[in-house]
């Protein structure tokens, strides 16, 4: 089987920086059936039982949607991270606004495997 794949790796995610979690999710999405040919049985079939489930994929994919809504988040807080001194009138609106669109989402369930 041949895949028209760039040279990328898994991206991990970092706890001081949640837009990691994004950039990890987009990338594993985007080299899903790469990454499930490499870890099938026999090539790697000591970690085949750990491989995420079509339901597992389904909830990243969710998550990453999430995370891209509104002003995305990971972009949010790429702006906010290169603030000296974020201001609160700079970062109250822009909570504001990723929970009123977290929220219109949330009573529009289509396709939401959370």
């Amino acid at each position: 089987v041949s895949y028209q794949l760039a040279h990328l790796t898994l991206i991990c995610d970092s706890p001081t920086r949640w837009g990691s979690s994004y950039l990890m999710i987009e990338r594993a999405l985007y080299l899903r059936q790469a990454s499930e040919v490499y870890i099938s049985p026999p090539v790697m079939s000591t970690i085949f039982k750990q491989r995420l489930t079509n339901n597992e994929w389904a909830v990243l994919k969710d998550i990453k949607n999430i995370l891209e809504v509104g002003p995305p988040a990971h972009a949010l807080q790429a702006v906010m991270c290169t603030e000296h001194t974020p201001i609160l009138a700079c970062v109250l609106p822009a909570f504001d606004s990723l929970l009123s669109t977290w929220t219109r989402m949330c009573k529009e369930p289509s396709n939401v495997h959370l």
